[in-house]
C-alpha cells in the first residue's frame, strides 16, 4: 500500500503538522500556567477564604455533591475522548486544566491548550484538532437545544412568574439560538469531522452531564438550606441554567437571584447561598489551578528533548 494513503486526511480532520520543538511551542503551556498563578494571586487579594469556608454548612453530603458538581464537567470530557483517543488517565490532569483556563483566563483558551496538549501526548493518525472543535461545538449547540426546550417548557408559566426581562429581549435571544443551531445544522457536513455515531453518542454525554450538573446543584442548595423543598431547587437550577444561556441578555444572575427571592422568600438568606456557591466555586478554580500551574513550572524542562506526535 502506498504510504501516502495513510497521511490522508481523514473526516475533513486536518493532517498532524511536523511541529519542531521550538521556543514559542516549548514555553507556551509554561505561559498559560504564569497567567493563571498572576489571575490567582490578584483574586486571593480580595477572596475572605475564612469567611467563605466558615459559612459552608458542616453536613459532609454537601462536599461531596460540590465535589461532583465542580468535576461532572471534567469527568464528561473524559469520557469523551477516552473513547475517541483511549486518552490516557493522564488527560483528567489536562482536561481539569482545560477547565481552569476557560473559567479563570478567557473562554476556549482552555480548548487551545488541550489541543496542543493532546497533539503531543496522544499518538493519532489525524490531528486532534477535528475532535476538540466537535466537542465544543456540540457542548453549546446540546446546551442551545436544551435551553430551547426548557423555555417552551416554561412559557405557560411566564405569566405567573416575573423573570424581569423584556419580551424583546426574551424574542431576540431566542432568534439568535435558533439561527446559530440551524447553521449548525445546516452546515453540519463541512463542520463537523467525526462521523454521525460519534457525534450522537457525544451529544448524548453532554446532555446527560447538562441533567447532572443541574441535580447536583439543587442537591448542594438543598442541603445549605434544608427548609426549602429539593423539588424547588431542581426547578431553579434548571431555570438558572436557562437564563444564563440568553446570549443578548447579561444580568441572569441578578434576574435569577430575584426569581429565588419571588419563589421561595428568604431574601438574606438566598443571597448568602448564591454568594457562598460563587465563592466556593472560585476558591476551587484558584487552589486547582495554582496547584496545576505550580506543578507545570517546577516540571517545565525536565523532558526538553520531548517530541510532538
Amino acid at each position: 500500500m502506498d504510504s501516502s494513503a495513510n497521511n490522508a486526511p481523514t473526516d475533513g480532520d486536518p493532517l498532524p503538522l511536523a511541529v519542531r520543538q521550538s521556543k514559542l511551542w516549548q514555553w507556551a503551556t509554561p505561559a498559560l500556567s504564569v497567567a493563571i498563578l498572576l489571575v490567582v494571586v490578584w483574586q486571593f487579594r480580595t477572596l475572605h477564604i475564612t469567611e467563605v469556608l466558615s459559612a459552608v454548612p458542616g453536613n459532609p453530603a454537601f462536599w461531596i455533591c460540590f465535589a461532583l458538581y465542580y468535576c461532572i464537567g471534567i469527568l464528561a470530557d473524559f469520557i469523551i475522548f477516552r473513547r475517541l483517543w483511549n486518552l490516557p488517565f493522564e488527560g483528567l490532569i489536562a482536561l481539569t486544566r482545560k477547565s481552569v483556563s476557560n473559567a479563570l483566563l478567557v473562554d476556549y483558551i482552555g480548548e487551545a491548550y488541550f489541543y496542543s496538549w493532546a497533539r503531543k501526548k496522544v499518538k493519532m493518525e489525524t490531528s486532534p484538532f477535528g475532535a476538540v472543535k466537535d466537542v465544543a461545538i456540540l457542548s453549546a449547540l446540546v446546551s442551545n437545544i436544551v435551553t430551547l426546550v426548557m423555555m417552551a417548557m416554561a412559557y405557560p408559566f411566564y405569566e405567573y412568574l416575573d423573570f424581569g426581562v423584556t419580551g424583546s429581549a426574551v424574542a431576540a435571544s431566542v432568534g439568535v439560538i435558533v439561527v446559530i443551531s440551524t447553521l449548525v445544522f445546516v452546515f453540519g457536513k463541512r463542520l463537523f469531522s467525526l462521523t454521525k455515531p460519534q457525534l450522537w453518542w457525544i451529544a448524548g454525554i453532554h446532555s446527560v452531564r447538562l441533567i447532572l450538573s443541574n441535580v447536583l446543584l439543587a442537591l448542594c442548595w438543598s442541603l445549605a438550606l434544608p427548609d426549602v423543598s429539593l423539588g424547588w431547587w431542581l426547578v431553579l437550577s434548571t431555570s438558572r441554567m436557562l437564563l444564563g444561556r440568553l446570549p443578548l441578555f447579561t444580568n441572569g444572575d441578578v434576574v435569577f437571584a430575584g426569581l429565588v427571592v419571588f419563589l421561595i422568600g428568604t431574601d438574606t438568606e438566598i443571597k448568602l447561598l448564591m454568594a457562598l456557591m460563587a465563592a466556593l466555586a472560585l476558591l476551587t478554580h484558584l487552589v486547582v489551578g495554582a496547584v496545576l500551574a505550580i506543578g507545570d513550572l517546577v516540571t517545565v524542562n525536565r523532558d526538553p528533548k520531548e517530541e510532538v506526535v
